[in-house]
């Protein structure tokens, strides 16, 4: 269910949101519920939580890849 409520705004603050939905072709109503979206983390829904893992195998691996692991040391 949607809620209607009055906002008073700035001359500027509304001279930049006109300027905006017509550059965006959205609803100046439409901004206003992104920004409270985006600054409130409403929709938590669009996030994953979650890690990324990269593992790599080499028989033998290069010089570039020996100098980047520091304190680790390949046998031949």
């Amino acid at each position: 269910m949607s809620r209607r409520f009055n906002l008073i705004l700035e001359e500027e603050q509304y001279a930049f949101l006109t300027t905006e939905s017509t550059r965006q072709s959205v609803s100046v109503a439409e901004l206003i519920r992104r920004a409270v979206d985006r600054t409130y983390e409403l929709r938590k829904d669009d996030r994953t939580d979650g890690f990324e893992l990269s593992l790599g195998l080499w028989r033998r691996p290069d010089a570039a890849i020996v100098g980047r692991r520091s304190g680790v040391t390949f046998r031949r």
